[in-house]
């Protein structure tokens, strides 16, 4: 027994000291540590896991894959493995292939936290496939989890704002901001919605809010440039569109049809 417990602290003091080498900047001693720690350890399959995430953020994705995969294998039962493969191909923009794990995580009943980390994983997943109300619907088993995240209501009216469901958006805009007022993704979705419902006193106060929290967010001039557009002030629309492609060129295809109907215009 006291050789056992020996052993365990030994496991334990080398999954501490790995951790502290990677807060420090030093992967390859944390990589190197967490490799002596043995496959009977009861620390092993966290120093997996663990090992796995030093890989990600050294870009080295491949390996992250493949020793969550040999969890899998070892763990069948552990949700951990999946969840954290589900992330990692999420990241990856492989969104059908992050959901399956995503879906196998849950069927192992992690705990709320991860539930909800799961849902609201499963709402981006599918709002990038443009399946926007099965996102809700994923973003508010979230909520039932855990009901304060300003995120998830941001979320949930962003995915009502791409269906062109401004009112519904705005209620639950109005419950990211309340929970959150310093968070300008919000107010440019929200003005958004506004402007689209054609109150643009209410937009642009929206956007003047956003631009003091965030003047550097590319969504605030894209959204406001797109506003003047709706108001027929055209000059302020090229202004602010020019400045969100200045600041995300990925706005193109976008943008630049509507500052060339600004230029026949004026």
């Amino acid at each position: 027994m006291p050789y056992l417990l020996v052993f365990i602290f030994s496991a334990k003091s080398k999954y501490i000291k790995a951790v502290e080498a990677f807060k420090n900047g030093d992967y390859d001693n944390a990589a190197a540590i967490l490799e002596k720690i043995k496959p009977s350890s009861s620390m092993y399959f966290y120093s997996r896991l663990f090992l796995s995430s030093m890989e990600v953020k050294q870009k080295r994705t491949d390996n992250a894959i493949q020793i969550c995969r040999e969890l899998i294998r070892n763990h069948p039962d552990r949700f951990e493995p999946y969840q954290f493969l589900s992330q990692i191909y999420l990241t990856l923009k492989a969104n059908e292939l992050s959901l399956d794990y995503m879906y196998q995580a849950l069927e192992r009943n992690p705990p709320r936290k991860d539930k909800y980390a799961l849902y609201v994983n499963m709402g981006t997943a599918f709002d990038s496939l443009g399946e926007y109300e099965k996102a809700i619907q994923y973003y508010l088993n979230a909520i039932e989890q855990i009901g304060n995240d300003y995120l998830v209501y941001n979320n949930i009216g962003y995915a009502y704002l791409l269906q062109s469901k401004f009112s519904e958006a705005i209620s639950y805009l109005d419950k990211s901001i309340y929970l959150n007022s310093k968070f300008a993704f919000s107010y440019n979705n929200r003005g958004f919605a506004f402007a689209n419902l054609g109150d643009f006193e209410k937009a642009f106060e929206d956007f003047k809010t956003s631009l003091l929290l965030d003047p550097s967010n590319p969504y605030l001039y894209k959204f406001r440039g797109l506003s003047y557009y709706k108001s027929r002030n055209y000059s302020e629309a090229k202004i602010n569109l020019e400045k969100a492609l200045q600041l995300d060129p990925k706005f193109a295809n976008e943008i630049s049809p509507i500052l060339s109907e600004i230029s026949k215009i004026q």
